[in-house]
């Protein structure tokens, strides 16, 4: 008889907490074995009901082990066939429910205006710099489910403007731009980094930073974040006025 190698309870358990093999969310890819009753009987995992586009078996369809990346929410049904050479069949059949991917990585995308480092300062320097910050927020949907997750931004400086020491209050950031920061962990479903920098212009222009996600994911199952419409702000550093120094007689 085969068997399934992750036991039905540790699956259930893991719907319990968001998402797992038999619950998994829109977009994820999840990883299916079993113990074959002789490694060389023939092999087969096909999945039934909704159609092809619904799903992707990206590797090991005619072998022990698979992993599937469900592409829409629905009912499905997972099989694996082993048949022997006399042509009889075992047949393992899970029932799988995908769900709408609720896994939500953003930044705000109103900021206020501040004003450069040089605002009040006496006899600030001509090209100050400004230290400013945007904030990552991720949302899981559910309180008991707390993702591994990364994201991976760009800056744009305005004309004139160049940036330095960008770094992350939490997770690991790397690259000098685009920037990528992974390993960051969650609480209660949810989670928030701060992205700091400095911003080095002209203290009596008007300068500007834009800020975009290009990516995030959850990283156990690789799942993509479900609304990319909320992944860019620009922070705006206003000029103090281009006074001239003192003229004393």
């Amino acid at each position: 008889m085969i068997q399934i190698l992750v036991p039905m309870l540790v699956l259930i358990g893991y719907g319990a907490m968001g998402q797992g093999g038999l619950t998994p969310l829109v977009n994820s890819t999840h990883s299916y074995s079993v113990t074959p009753g002789n490694v060389a009987n023939t092999m087969a995992w096909t999945v039934t009901g909704g159609v092809p586009a619904d799903y992707v078996i990206n590797s090991g369809a005619a072998t022990a082990s698979t992993n599937i990346t469900w592409k829409t929410a629905g009912t499905y049904f997972l099989e694996f066939r082993e048949t022997s050479p006399t042509s009889c069949v075992t047949l393992v059949r899970n029932t799988v429910v995908v769900s709408l991917n609720s896994f939500d990585v953003s930044t705000p995308s109103i900021l206020a205006a501040t004003c450069n480092a040089a605002s009040g300062v006496p006899n600030a320097p001509a090209n100050p710099k400004t230290t400013i910050s945007f904030t990552v927020n991720m949302v899981s949907g559910n309180v008991a489910w707390n993702p591994n997750w990364e994201f991976a931004f760009t800056l744009t400086p305005s004309v004139g403007a160049t940036i330095s020491n960008v770094a992350a209050s939490s997770g690991t950031i790397s690259g000098a731009g685009p920037y990528t920061v992974t390993g960051v962990t969650s609480t209660s479903g949810a989670g928030s980094v701060t992205i700091t920098l400095d911003v080095t212009g002209d203290a009596t222009i008007v300068q500007t930073v834009a800020f975009a996600i290009t990516s995030a994911k959850e990283l156990q199952y690789q799942t993509a974040e479900s609304n990319a419409t909320n992944n860019s702000a620009t922070q705006t550093i206003n000029a103090i006025p281009a006074t001239t120094g003192f003229s004393a007689n």
